[in-house]
């Protein structure tokens, strides 16, 4: 057998502390010029072998993905499939059709990666047929993953961090907030938190994704302040989870409160299953919870969703912060699966 080992790419076309949301497949490569190809195979995983590319091959391959944008994405299993796998003097890069490019881990279980949306990732399915109608295919890729990046920043409140390494594991916490966990979570921010959870929840990539699959369809401009935003605030209101300020504007950069935090998170938690509660609240201040808010206070605080800022006292009008939200994320998907 052939022993090739894959090393993860070298972080060098972009900045690392705060990676981008999309680049050029050329600038994740680290490749800007064919002419540094020395070699390209096509493998496959599940069968440990691979195909040689020849040097008018390469040329096409990389004519066609150079200006290619691929996407950051949390992705949990980043090795599956056919790979592309590239060689130039400085060391090998692979991409994976179906997971993209390994950056780095995003805490103990989970990677960063770079993909091509799907119209891209069609563009280059035929590496794939090209190895699955192969006779003369070779023995054994073997992949080295390295794990010496972690691109996951843990917040300085100490009682977060297990939270936030757990959401990072089970793919809920999107890279963007890694930098923001003490400040106050909009809107918008909120919806992205409870929208991805719903996808991971059901094994899709998106909540979008969920919805075609259901033929559900949403409007993606029905609050007049919500031109640009993320489309979780848009398919949340129309799976009733969410509501606006009124009839025509949503807020979406406003803060949102402990108290509406509550009822968001007991609307998702009705999704999957029965929701009441017979307890009573015995915080310091529970008169001051909205006469609307009272069950799903009551509900959240039951099931150990969300529990006061200190033993006596719940503030059901302070503001939650990132670092809040994740934490009871977490504790709602814990409690869902």
């Amino acid at each position: 057998m052939t022993l090739v080992m894959l090393t993860a790419i070298t972080v060098s076309a972009y900045n690392v502390v705060n990676l981008p949301k999309d680049m050029t497949l050329a600038d994740a490569f680290g490749i800007f010029n064919a002419e540094e190809i020395t070699r390209v195979t096509v493998s496959d995983l599940a069968d440990e072998k691979h195909i040689e590319l020849t040097k008018d091959e390469i040329n096409n391959f990389y004519t066609t993905a150079q200006n290619m944008t691929v996407y950051r994405t949390v992705n949990p299993t980043p090795f599956r499939g056919i790979a592309v796998n590239v060689f130039t003097a400085d060391g090998q890069k692979s991409y994976y059709l179906n997971s993209g490019i390994q950056i780095g881990m995003y805490g103990s279980s989970n990677y960063i990666c770079y993909m091509l949306d799907k119209a891209d990732t069609e563009k280059l399915l035929y590496l794939d047929s090209m190895y699955k109608d192969s006779t003369e295919k070779l023995n054994g890729e073997v992949l080295n993953i390295d794990r010496g990046k972690d691109f996951l920043k843990l917040p300085s409140a100490l009682w977060a961090q297990s939270f936030v390494k757990e959401a990072a594991a089970k793919s809920l916490l999107p890279y963007e907030f890694t930098n923001i966990y003490s400040e106050h979570i909009s809107r918008e921010q909120f919806c992205i938190l409870l929208a991805n959870m719903i996808a991971v929840k059901e094994n899709y990539a998106s909540l979008d994704l969920y919805m075609i699959d259901r033929g559900q369809p949403y409007l993606k401009n029905y609050f007049e302040d919500c031109n640009g935003v993320d489309d979780s605030v848009n398919i949340l209101f129309a799976l009733g989870i969410v509501n606006g300020r009124d009839e025509s504007h949503f807020d979406p950069h406003g803060t949102i409160s402990r108290e509406e935090a509550a009822a968001l998170l007991c609307k998702t938690a009705e999704m999957y299953m029965w929701i009441g509660t017979e307890t009573h609240l015995n915080y310091s201040d529970t008169q001051n919870i909205s006469e609307w808010a009272r069950f799903f206070v009551t509900w959240a605080n039951e099931y150990g969703i969300m529990t006061g800022i200190t033993e006596t006292e719940f503030a059901p009008h302070d503001a939650y912060t990132v670092e809040q939200a994740v934490a009871t994320i977490v504790r709602l998907y814990n409690l869902i699966q």
